[in-house]
């Protein structure tokens, strides 16, 4: 356990060897610990640096032992970039907000994922909680110009932990800035945890359940709107009106995370080759499950779950659902 370290149990250990060394991947928490609780550690960060994973190979070289030679695949492993799942709720927010050319301020979380291409919807991340405020502080330096094309994305766990007070002193400050809050109603990149939002404890036990809108309106938030980012033009409607407006606003776009169990997905979708023109918008939502090959895009039915967003992108009527419509 790195934390409470058992001291003790070290030192004991540390008194019936010669050499002492630590071996950790990067910043000498252990080492540091030890050495100020006055055990001699005898290698750590000055065998094995504070950058890099750690090997088997590398830790036997930085031991003075002999490492045996790597053997190579002798082809190029295709690379696989994290990407957000098929069905997303997520997809259709960042699509939106890349469409619209807007500058945004991330957060921590699984909708990290949409600074990547294609979407690349984000421009800043700096820590959890940093997207209101830095929305904030960059809008109160470039003024109302930016602030109608600058917005802050946050999911509700990651608001409800570290968010509110950013969204405090927008508005005790008299900012203009919009934050939309991005509602999966999990906390979904640690492993679906609850949140004070779900009405459940991390345990599972029902909990006072915290409304969002509420939350906001108490806050000071005047312009507070809840929609479906699976709805794109409703969605992409409602962000340009909150852009507009020189006040404070709030966007709560509400859809489960697709992976919780109770959501219900729908049949797979699929692409008719003969009505597909090769346009590619598909494509440009960075759905897993959509993929291009001969001149035609081709949906996965193992990995679709019938969100409707690239339907709602092609123009041709070439994607249809298990009905033909």
């Amino acid at each position: 356990m790195v934390n409470p370290l058992p001291i003790e149990r070290i030192r004991s250990f540390a008194e019936k060897v010669d050499r002492l060394i630590v071996v950790e991947e990067l910043d000498p928490v252990i080492e540091t610990q030890l050495r100020a609780a006055g055990i001699r550690v005898d290698g750590g960060k000055d065998l094995f640096g504070l950058c890099g994973e750690l090997s088997q190979n590398k830790i036997r070289r930085a031991l003075g032992m002999e490492a045996p030679e790597s053997t190579g695949f002798g082809e190029t492993v295709p690379p696989r970039p994290p990407t957000l799942c098929p069905g997303c709720p997520h997809r259709g927010a960042f699509f939106t907000l890349q469409k619209l050319g807007v500058t945004v301020c991330g957060d921590i979380g699984c909708y990290t994922l949409g600074a990547l291409p294609p979407l690349g919807a984000i421009d800043t991340t700096v820590c959890m909680g940093a997207s209101i405020s830095a929305l904030h502080g960059f809008n109160t330096v470039r003024g109302i110009e930016s602030a109608q094309k600058a917005v802050a994305v946050i999911g509700d766990s990651t608001f409800m932990h570290s968010g509110i007070t950013g969204l405090i002193d927008i508005v005790y400050n008299k900012g203009i800035s919009t934050v939309i809050i991005l509602d999966n109603s999990i906390t979904g990149m640690t492993g679906h945890q609850d949140n004070p939002t779900t009405g459940r404890t991390i345990k599972g036990e029902p909990a006072p359940s915290i409304s969002l809108e509420k939350l906001c309106e108490a806050i000071g938030v005047k312009r507070v709107r809840v929609c479906d980012p699976y709805a794109l033009d409703e969605f992409k409607s409602v962000v340009e009106e909150e852009l507009a407006a020189s006040e404070p606003s709030v966007i709560i776009a509400r859809r489960p995370c697709i992976l919780l169990p109770q959501v219900k997905t729908a049949p797979p979708l699929h692409v008719d080759p003969d009505k597909c023109k090769s346009c590619k918008q598909c494509m440009k939502i960075g759905c897993p499950a959509i993929s291009f090959a001969d001149k035609k895009s081709y949906i996965d039915p193992t990995l679709c779950v019938g969100c409707d967003l690239c339907r709602q992108l092609c123009k041709f009527g070439a994607i249809l659902d298990k009905e033909g419509k």
